[in-house]
């Protein structure tokens, strides 16, 4: 019963990556009309499947019920990803300043996770490289939160992580030597700031959550839009 439930858990959240990547990629325009028998067709998985993954994009407003019970999306447009960056900007800039208030902080595990980051970029195979650099990234903002012991801030976090996940995933496919991020360098600095109590950590959190992570957005946006053109 068990490893059921987990086996179905993890197609939901299987598909729940495809969606949020074809929805940030604009394969289906604004307005689409969606159903659960082509999304399950396309992904080769059940309709309950589909329901309890549409279910949550409904929850987070990428798809949209008339009263008629028709499905549709809502489009991700640059504003949407600019303001969920300023999101997550506000509440990680929240959590820094939990961290460098608090007297004494463990910072092993954070430490580790920086290690990580490095031997990702060592990963000679593409795809390797790029669900582990997408995986360090998430354990880190993670341990970041988990770190405040602050439930709410921690739910808050929750809330929004999926589509994050799915945007840090998408710019874990640009070169290192093009993203804004550098991934190794950028979280190391934060780690030091932070175990300096350097106020200016929050300001280097912002600059690192929302405006870097955005404008990679783009640039994967933008190449993958280059590429269907050229198709």
């Amino acid at each position: 019963m068990l490893k059921t439930q987990i086996k179905r858990q993890a197609r939901v959240a299987n598909l729940l990556t495809s969606l949020y990547n074809e929805i940030l990629l604009s394969e289906y325009e604004d307005g689409a009309e969606i159903t659960e028998a082509y999304i399950a067709n396309k992904h080769g998985v059940s309709r309950s499947t589909v329901r309890t993954a549409l279910s949550e994009l409904i929850d987070n407003g990428l798809v949209i019920v008339k009263p008629n019970g028709r499905k549709y999306i809502k489009g991700i447009t640059s504003k949407y990803i600019e303001d969920l960056c300023q999101t997550r900007s506000l509440l990680e800039c929240e959590a820094a300043r939990i961290i460098l208030e608090r007297e004494n902080n463990d910072f092993s595990i954070l430490l580790s996770i920086v290690g990580n980051f490095y031997s990702d970029l060592q990963e000679v195979n593409y795809e390797k490289r790029r669900k582990k650099i997408a995986y360090t990234n998430e354990a880190f903002h993670d341990q970041l939160f988990l770190m405040t012991d602050n439930r709410p801030l921690i739910q808050c976090r929750q809330s929004i992580e999926p589509i994050l996940s799915s945007i840090i995933y998408l710019n874990a496919s640009l070169d290192s030597s093009f993203n804004e991020q550098g991934y190794y360098d950028s979280h190391k600095q934060i780690v030091e700031l932070l175990m300096d109590k350097d106020p200016n950590c929050i300001d280097y959190i912002r600059y690192h959550v929302r405006e870097a992570t955005f404008k990679d957005i783009l640039k994967v946006i933008d190449r993958h839009t280059k590429a269907i053109k050229k198709e």
